[in-house]
């Protein structure tokens, strides 16, 4: 990609700012990987406490 292929924003554009493309993979990740991660790892420690109250040795 050349330089001069590369075009000027608009004042319009600069006044406004930047614009979001609707990357569906980001907005996937966001609205739906996190809440599952925040959900593993809950449900990790949680097994992790009952098996520590029950004096069970978790081998790592």
């Amino acid at each position: 990609m050349a330089l001069d292929d590369i075009r000027e924003p608009t004042p319009e554009e600069l006044e406004n700012g930047p614009k979001p493309r609707g990357d569906v993979g980001a907005w996937l990740y966001v609205l739906g990987g996190i809440p599952i991660m925040i959900l593993f790892f809950m449900v990790l420690f949680g097994i992790v406490n009952s098996c520590d109250t029950q004096n069970v040795m978790i081998h790592g």
